[in-house]
């Protein structure tokens, strides 16, 4: 189809180019012989021609430019499926080392959660759905989103529709469109400005049919030049500076359009998805129909350094007829069209959710408990893992103050178990499902401390990076939702007298908080702390060596780690171990 289209797309440049040069010779040949009244029937036919065939001509490339679209989200979608994000949108503007979370469970960024789930195209849409990910909500904020995924999930056609239009090129300056609404008037609160074309058009018009009856010469028609571009001098800076705003506002105004057709005419079940329908259409008046009147002044706009428009002009001025239209536009729905753009987010993001569990339909939908403290799965995986290498995993954690402490052997699979917990927790409250059999959890802050690093800069060590991450932790615990904290390798920068009693005594700390969590040690003497204190869990990973070779079944199992493998990885690189 996007072929074809090329195929028509090229036929109608041909067409145009034809057309303008026969009109070139016609009108030469005319003002030669001294034929006014041909000259101006013709030259009123081609302008009328040429428009139709602009108009033709943009509609097939607009066509054409959806199915190139539509042809990408489907090679996209393969990707996804490949677990290849290379060229996938990470969204790294909402990257955040600080934040309580995000970096360590890569939600944003290569290979990030974000390249999974983000379909949206607009930019407030992707920041709509990057706030979801990067805060919980509540039960029924969850679950009302749920409802909606559930809709929006088999309507794969209407969604990817949706998701073509609101890919805007990345080349346009979106954010000028949006300085142009906030944008002071120059002709609208002037009556004398406003007036002045329909003051100017009849004399133009008069001098023009008298020049074709031959009651005047050529030379009078130079006239209604004059006067116009004495106006048009006055106001050159503000039309061509709105012009220039303007541009992306054909890119943006035609993408939205179609978005809002589709939400207008399509016929939603659930009372979410319905309201959000309902404010696209405050009074019964639709919202395309709004923005078509913008998107054909804005289509004009654009022809304004085409010849013909220039020639125009120069006679009807048309820079004031249209710009006051604009203004005037603006006056009206300025307000009203930050609520459609809202509305295009949330169906964005829900439409993203949507995708990504219609490309995952093996994923549970969680079940979000009142009680808190309380997550329950079977056969959790991480996302991001292919399946064919992902391991899955039963935990359940149910209780304030509870540490489960995780030991294990190297390379055993820690830090991604709780990394699986955490991401699957992120899904869940932005609304999606999530990799695992069954999930059911309770709605909690996320906290982790897993990738600190020095900063030179600042000259902070590694160590000390990690203590402000743990100050962070302990001042982000409060008693109006719990805090479910991810800890890995704990304390890992200093000597291991301090690491033990630092740790020790911070499990203790947080068992009297209202927090729980995972953390993740090298440190098995942490492990008897399950001994005096029912509030402390075992779990740990395993390895075995056979031969020379370290094997892994990455299997989470109850009590504290028996097994290591230390000195055989590092026997393998070549390291003489003393026996």
């Amino acid at each position: 189809m996007a072929e074809a289209l090329r195929s028509e797309y090229n036929a109608f440049s041909l067409y145009r180019i034809g057309i303008f040069v026969a009109f070139l010779a016609f009108a030469i040949w005319c003002l030669n012989l001294k034929l006014p009244s041909p000259f101006v029937i013709s030259t009123a036919i081609f302008v009328i021609t040429f428009g139709l065939l602009v108009k033709k001509h943009n509609r097939i490339k607009r066509k054409r430019l959806l199915y190139q679209r539509l042809l990408a989200i489907n090679q996209e979608e393969i990707y996804r499926l490949n677990h290849q994000f290379t060229d996938i949108d990470g969204g790294e503007e909402f990257m955040d080392e600080k934040h309580s979370y995000s970096h360590d469970l890569d939600i944003f960024g290569r290979n990030s959660l974000f390249q999974l789930v983000n379909r949206a195209g607009t930019i407030k849409g992707k920041r709509l759905l990057a706030t979801w990910l990067k805060k919980p909500s509540g039960k029924e904020e969850i679950e009302k989103r749920q409802g909606a995924v559930h809709e929006l999930r088999p309507k794969l056609e209407w969604r990817q529709k949706i998701q073509a239009h609101g890919s805007i090129k990345p080349t346009i300056d979106k954010e000028a469109f949006f300085q142009w609404l906030s944008g002071d008037d120059m002709i609208r609160n002037r009556p004398f400005f406003k007036a002045l074309p329909y003051l100017v058009i009849p004399i133009s018009v008069a001098l023009i049919v008298s020049y074709m009856m031959e009651l005047l010469s050529l030379f009078t028609l130079i006239i209604p030049f004059i006067i116009s571009g004495v106006f048009l001098y006055k106001i050159l800076k503000y039309s061509k500076t709105t012009y220039v705003m303007t541009q992306s506002g054909v890119h943006i105004l035609e993408s939205i359009r179609n978005m809002v057709i589709l939400i207008e005419n399509e016929n939603f079940e659930g009372a979410y998805l319905s309201k959000i329908r309902t404010r696209l259409m405050p009074q019964g008046i639709v919202a395309s129909d709004k923005i078509n009147k913008l998107n054909k002044i804005f289509d004009w706009l654009s022809l304004r350094n085409n010849q013909i428009y220039l020639f125009l002009n120069s006679i009807f001025l048309l820079d004031f007829i249209l710009l006051a239209k604009a203004e005037q536009w603006r006056y009206a729905y300025k307000d009203e069209i930050v609520k459609w753009f809202d509305a295009i987010a949330e169906i964005e993001a829900l439409n993203s959710i949507a995708a990504f569990s219609f490309a995952n339909r093996e994923y549970a939908f969680p079940i979000i408990e009142e009680r808190p403290f309380y997550v329950r799965g079977a056969g959790i995986g991480h996302p991001l893992i292919p399946s064919a290498q992902r391991k899955a995993n039963d935990f359940s954690v149910d209780s304030k103050g509870t540490t489960c402490i995780i030991t294990g052997s190297n390379m055993a699979g820690k830090s991604t178990f709780l990394r699986t917990i955490g991401i699957n927790a992120v899904l869940a409250f932005a609304g999606g499902p999530v990799c695992a059999d069954a999930f059911r959890v309770s709605i909690f802050n996320i906290f982790s401390s897993m990738r600190t690093k020095d900063n030179l800069e600042e000259n902070i060590s590694s160590f000390y990076a990690e203590l402000l991450r743990l100050k962070m932790l302990l001042e982000e615990i409060n008693d109006e939702v719990p805090t479910f904290y991810l800890l890995d390798e704990i304390l890992k920068g200093t000597n291991s007298v301090d690491r033990h009693i630092g740790a020790e005594s911070l499990i203790l700390q947080l068992n009297t908080s209202n927090a729980f969590g995972l953390v993740s040690t090298h440190d098995l003497e942490l492990g008897k702390l399950e001994q005096n204190n029912q509030k402390i869990k075992n779990y740990n990973f395993s390895s075995s060596i056979v031969g020379e070779e370290i094997v892994f079944d990455y299997k989470l199992r109850e009590g504290i780690c028996q097994s290591t493998n230390a000195s055989q990885l590092m026997a393998n690189i070549g390291i003489q171990i003393n026996s």
